[in-house]
C-alpha cells in the first residue's frame, strides 16, 4: 500500500502543472538566500534543502493518504 500511495504522491509532484508550485511557495526564501549568499555555497544549500524538503513532502503526503483511506475504510482511530 505504501509504495502505491508513494507512486500517486510521485505523480503529483512530478506532473509540471503541480510540481511547479513548490518553487512558487519557497521563491522568497531562495531569493533570499541568493542575496546574502555566494554562489557555490547558495547551490549546495539549495540542493540539500530541495532533497530534504522533497522528503518531507513525501512523508507527510503518504501518511495523509494513509489517514484518508482509514477514514473511508473505518479503520482510522482517533488519538486525540
Amino acid at each position: 500500500m505504501k509504495e502505491f500511495l508513494q507512486i500517486v504522491y510521485t505523480n503529483q509532484i512530478e506532473n509540471t502543472e503541480t510540481g511547479d508550485e513548490y518553487f512558487k511557495i519557497f521563491e522568497p526564501f531562495m531569493d533570499r538566500l541568493k542575496e546574502i549568499l555566494s554562489d557555490s555555497l547558495y547551490e549546495e544549500l539549495e540542493e540539500l534543502f530541495n532533497t530534504c524538503a522533497a522528503q518531507n513532502n513525501s512523508f507527510y503526503a503518504v501518511t495523509g493518504m494513509k489517514l484518508a483511506i482509514g477514514i473511508m475504510d473505518g479503520t482510522f482511530v482517533p488519538t486525540c
